[in-house]
């Protein structure tokens, strides 16, 4: 992929950090093609629910996955086997299951190829989740990595569920993120982890808008 005209952006990081919100305000001001990973797989999460399938019945996921198809288009909406799901894979009944269905290795095999077809046939691309510089573009232009503390990553997904309607203990929320922390921090397969050549950002006390400008001056400078 050509780096002046076709970037690939990483953006890593853990629940909370602000992957998403950054990432499609980076692709807007960059035009280029936004992806978020992490949607495929809450997705995924939101059809095991939906069908009890039991996540540890390998056979019934297999078949599960080999019959389900995941869109997500230019107004960053969520198809779920042609039904709109975006509002849905937001859930607190999906935000507790989607860390144990992603450790599941035939589950990321299915969406890391998705993910890396749309990485190679897109004109320039900025992708976000747990694994993207880790694993699906590894050779990606720009690499970052975001963080902030547990508290403020707590705060940040309660005032989200806030916006949604739904109301939840502050003390729920930042044990249920640092959960998500350990397994997927400590999963056998494409862990969360910081590659060596990632740019680190702790946004912990920053707004949205010096984060945004952070990574748009880096992939800039990177583009001269």
């Amino acid at each position: 992929m050509s780096l002046k005209n076709y970037p690939q952006i990483a953006i890593d990081g853990p629940a909370g950090a602000g992957k998403s919100t950054v990432a499609r305000e980076v692709a807007r001001r960059l035009k280029i093609k936004y992806l978020d990973t992490g949607a495929m797989y809450r997705a995924i999460t939101l059809k095991t629910i939906r069908n009890k399938v039991n996540i540890d019945d390998l056979k019934a996921l297999e078949g599960m996955l080999a019959n389900t198809e995941i869109e997500l288009d230019e107004d960053k909406r969520v198809y779920l086997d042609g039904k709109d799901v975006t509002e849905a894979i937001r859930q607190p009944d999906v935000n507790a299951m989607v860390s144990p269905v992603s450790c599941i290795s035939m589950v990321r095999r299915r969406l890391v190829g998705i993910q890396q077809k749309i990485a190679d046939e897109s004109e320039g691309i900025i992708m976000e989740g747990r694994d993207i510089a880790s694993k699906v573009i590894p050779d990606a232009h720009f690499k970052f990595y975001l963080d902030a503390s547990l508290e403020e990553r707590a705060r940040r997904r309660m005032k989200e569920q806030l916006e949604k309607g739904i109301q939840l203990a502050e003390n729920k929320v930042a044990s249920e993120i640092a959960s998500r922390d350990k397994i997927d921090s400590s999963r056998d397969d494409s862990p969360l982890t910081v590659v060596d050549d990632a740019i680190v950002i702790d946004t912990t006390a920053m707004t949205f808008e010096e984060v945004v400008d952070k990574i748009v001056k880096e992939v800039s400078v990177g583009l001269r």
